[in-house]
């Protein structure tokens, strides 16, 4: 009996690399735009948040309490959606999944120059939320696509036992890591291209990427072949 097709491992992979480059380019863009604030690196946003508040107040500090509560609402809604959309079929859930994740960025770009800030940053911080829960594997590993402090740490320990023990498994995991990283580094320096360059770019580029990952999901080269 034949078997729907399912999405091959590199397609996970594309998505996941995808999300943390998209990831990297916003972090640069709100850094630099809007208030020091960084929507996916929830840590450095808690830090710069203090750092605002003991220098210059709650005046300062408020801006990054949005994107943090934005965070936290997307992690809790992907896991809500993920569980109960089209279950039972992963091909149509990951395509749905990133069909929500295109339409929030289009329509967050549509409206990035009319929203206060507050907000605009709140979405994005539910959007990266949202990103982190669904895309994250990258060869068949778990990756943090816009938390590069686990990333660093997990590629430093796997070129440990990658050179010393000389272990295959964790040469590959070190490669993967060092394509996330990588990846995320090239986010943040095109970010902060545009960013300074044409603000406003920023999320219509985003959402672009977004957009050719979603054409990806919907062409045969996305998934296996269905078994006989």
């Amino acid at each position: 009996m034949a078997q729907t097709p399912t999405f091959r491992p590199l397609t996970q992979t594309i998505l996941t690399l995808g999300a943390t480059l998209v990831m990297g380019m916003i972090d640069a863009d709100t850094f630099l735009n809007h208030g020091a604030v960084f929507v996916s690196a929830q840590t450095g946003n808690l830090v710069v948040m203090m750092v605002k508040l003991v220098q210059h107040g709650w005046a300062a500090a408020w801006v990054n309490v949005p994107v943090l509560i934005g965070y936290f609402l997307g992690c809790f809604g992907a896991q809500g959606i993920s569980d109960h959309l089209s279950r039972g079929n992963a091909r149509r859930q990951m395509r749905w999944l990133m069909a929500i994740d295109v339409g929030v960025y289009l329509a967050l770009a549509e409206l990035q120059l009319i929203l206060p800030t507050a907000w605009l940053i709140f979405g994005l911080g539910v959007v990266a939320g949202y990103e982190l829960t669904v895309f994250r594997e990258v060869g068949g590993i778990p990756i943090n696509n816009g938390i590069m402090t686990g990333n660093t740490k997990n590629l430093a320990t796997a070129s440990y036992r990658a050179w010393i023990h000389r272990d295959p498994v964790a040469r590959h995991r070190q490669r993967q890591f060092a394509w996330t990283i990588g990846t995320f580094l090239l986010g943040c320096g095109g970010g902060a291209a545009l960013a300074q360059w044409a603000a406003p770019a920023v999320l219509w580029v985003a959402s672009g990427l977004k957009a050719g990952l979603l054409v990806w999901l919907f062409l045969p080269v996305a998934m296996t072949p269905p078994e006989n």
